[in-house]
């Protein structure tokens, strides 16, 4: 897929559809780089299974400049980021946040850090792509943004600001050589942390009740189909919205 002796930067990249992102793109050749938050032991395993083409660094998304400070590092390690996949996701402890009650919910924190790292991730790569000519750029998103859910209005209004943000982002880009940004929006995701999570049977059992597919997609494969959109192999597709969500939205 043209991808050997590329450098992608997956945000979010320990997780259970970070680590498939960053499984996948190694697979094909990439130097793959990540930013993680806690989870130091996966972050350590997923190096090691790397075989020093991949780079675990530590970021939250509210650290101040972090974004600067983790394509630094990437750009010493491997040189200038070929493709940034977005996966980064700032999540509360209960993320069903009560739209009537906004003094009992970090509603501000849950917009913020879902926007502006993204946003500042993708404006410090662009500079970067457009030196060299050639980039992918992918914000991962969800399909609440067009079903909606009690208890997500906020998650919804972050990630559709990133679609707004997409879009425009690709006629900037495109303009500067052959650079391509995407959204792709994910279903409900068969990951091993979710399927450990409290509200997941429910969850599940609600999705697929509109899915033509009647199973979930694993994280395998969505990031199989993020590779493609993140290699040569995707020449013209930009400035899309790519549902990866077995079918629960129709566009």
């Amino acid at each position: 897929m043209g991808l050997q002796g590329k450098t992608v930067l997956v945000t979010g990249g320990s997780g259970g559809i970070g680590r498939e992102l960053v499984r996948a793109f190694g697979a094909e050749g990439a130097r793959v780089a990540f930013t993680y938050h806690r989870d130091d032991d996966t972050a350590r395993r997923l190096e090691q299974d790397g075989s020093g083409r991949v780079r675990a660094l530590r970021h939250r998304l509210d650290e101040e400049d972090g974004a600067a400070r983790v394509l630094r590092a990437v750009t010493e390690w491997a040189g200038p980021v070929d493709v940034l996949v977005n996966n980064a996701l700032f999540q509360p402890e209960n993320p069903e946040l009560q739209v009537c009650d906004l003094a009992a919910s970090p509603w501000r924190d849950m917009l913020r850090w879902n926007i502006e790292p993204a946003v500042e991730f993708s404006s410090a790569t662009l500079r970067q792509m457009r030196k060299t000519g050639w980039g992918r750029i992918i914000q991962v998103s969800s399909s609440l943004v067009s079903q909606g859910k009690a208890g997500f209005e906020f998650y919804g209004a972050a990630k559709s600001a990133l679609h707004g943000f997409n879009r425009s982002l690709a006629f900037s880009a495109g303009r500067s050589g052959d650079i391509l940004c995407n959204v792709v929006v994910l279903g409900l995701t068969r990951t091993e942390n979710n399927e450990v999570k409290p509200w997941f049977p429910e969850y599940r059992d609600e999705f697929l009740a509109g899915s033509p597919l009647g199973r979930l997609a694993d994280a395998a494969q969505v990031s199989k189909m993020v590779v493609i959109l993140g290699s040569a192999a995707n020449q013209v597709m930009t400035g899309q919205e790519i549902h990866l969500s077995s079918g629960t939205v129709a566009k």
